[in-house]
């Protein structure tokens, strides 16, 4: 029974390009057991809902998602700190933002963390974001170190 195979996992990657009824199912069925999930909210939808958002153990835009999602300014690494901060006074547990060549930024109530990313020329940014957040998943299961996860996506990746 795939249920009792998904049950094995440590780490479900969700994102917003199914029903929003199939991305709450999955987070309930990761908090029975034991799951932690990443959400990706692309493409961003503001129909969202923050109170199952909020269940997730890492909220993962990219700034423009966050711009679309809180409505703010997201230009600048301080706006985008602000969007982030405001998300965190709304309950969600641990934002990383990524920023394409500026890096990723990590926030959670008591803590923030600017990764920088390894500087090159890409040459077509298409499925950076997705390749971040596959390889930050990988990295994160293995270690349980969101940090260093956070920095070996990014020596790993092309920025966005």
């Amino acid at each position: 029974m795939a249920s009792d195979d998904l049950k094995q996992c440590g780490l479900f990657v969700l994102q917003l390009e199914v029903p929003l009824e199939t991305v709450y199912a999955a987070i309930k069925f990761a908090k029975e057991n034991n799951i932690q999930e990443l959400l990706n909210p692309a493409p961003a939808s503001k129909e969202l809902s923050f109170e199952m958002a909020c269940q997730c153990d890492f909220f993962m835009p990219n700034e423009t998602e966050l711009a679309i999602l809180t409505g703010k300014p997201t230009g600048t690494v301080d706006e985008i700190r602000a969007a982030a901060k405001g998300l965190l006074d709304n309950g969600l547990k641990n934002i990383i933002v990524t920023m394409g060549s500026r890096g990723s930024l990590w926030l959670t109530k008591d803590r923030e963390e600017l990764v920088p990313t390894l500087k090159v020329a890409a040459a077509d940014s298409t499925g950076a974001g997705d390749a971040f957040i596959g390889c930050f998943a990988e990295h994160y299961a293995r270690t349980g170190d969101i940090l260093r996860s956070e920095e070996h996506t990014s020596e790993l990746q092309s920025p966005m």
